[in-house]
């Protein structure tokens, strides 16, 4: 069973349901919605995915929610939340009363950073999401500091690397990854291998994919490695990715293969439908 740690899926500004007026260019013109993204699923022969609303739709989680809601076993949902708000932070006890609804996205990678994170501290939000067991999946590119002090901080607090905190192409992925290894002895934090195909200059199979995969297996664990995708920013078919993983990691175990493509994901976040 292949289990996509992350696509966004989002739908066109209306009247009815508006875009923020701040909003950034989306990662393509036409919508990725629903169908189109169950579609392609079983073109590649995946089962099962997070869905995540982007951040050009503002903090929106009514999409993926409906989506998990309408196919359990296929959708879950990674949402938007307001971190520095108290209000909404006390709310969290209640989080897992809403089906379909695995975890929390901070986007940490443009605007005041710092600034959100000590917002999140002040509201009470890392504790809270540590006390309620609310998994967390972060983009933070390069700042491998924080994702150290908030290990430390909050040591029981599950926390997933995504994009294994890599922004671009201008380092070798097998070199990006490197500054990533030292956070595996914090049982707290995973990380994600989504949306690598976007980071390397090479053709398919992508050798220095597999590679890195292996570097991330052998520091974390199978079992703390997620397959994912980005599927509206993919650069190259889905199939070709899911390939990638499924027939070019020989190095790979059967079980650490089925672990990273979909297995240790759902027990991290404790997806059981």
């Amino acid at each position: 069973m292949i289990v996509d740690a992350q696509i966004h899926v989002w739908k066109a500004s209306t009247p009815d349901r508006p875009w923020p007026a701040d909003a950034i260019e989306p990662q393509r013109r036409i919508p990725l919605e629903v169908p189109e993204v169950a579609r392609l699923m079983d073109e590649a022969g995946v089962s099962g995915a997070l869905l995540l609303g982007p951040t050009w739709e503002g903090s929106r989680n009514d999409y993926t929610l409906a989506a998990a809601a309408a196919e359990p076993t296929r959708f879950g949902a990674i949402c938007r939340y307001a971190t520095g708000d108290p209000a909404e932070v006390e709310k969290l006890a209640h989080w897992r009363d809403v089906p379909g609804r695995y975890g929390i996205r901070m986007s940490l990678n443009r605007g005041d950073v710092d600034g959100a994170v000590e917002a999140a501290a002040a509201s009470g939000f890392w504790a809270a999401a540590q006390r309620f067991g609310v998994p967390l999946s972060i983009y933070a590119p390069g700042r491998y500091a924080l994702y150290e002090q908030l290990a430390r901080q909050y040591p029981s607090l599950r926390i997933t690397v995504d994009h294994a905190a890599v922004e671009s192409a201008n380092v070798a992925l097998v070199d990006a990854v490197r500054p990533l290894l030292a956070l595996a002895k914090y049982p707290g934090i995973a990380v994600k291998a989504s949306a690598l195909p976007c980071f390397v200059r090479e053709q398919y199979p992508f050798p220095s994919i597999s590679e890195a995969v292996y570097r991330l297996v052998d520091a974390f664990g199978a079992h703390r490695v997620f397959f994912g995708s980005d599927l509206s920013r993919l650069p190259i078919p889905y199939g070709q990715l899911v390939d990638v993983f499924v027939n070019h990691t020989p190095r790979l175990g059967d079980d650490d293969r089925a672990a990273v493509l979909g297995g240790a994901l759902r027990d991290w976040i404790g997806w059981r439908d």
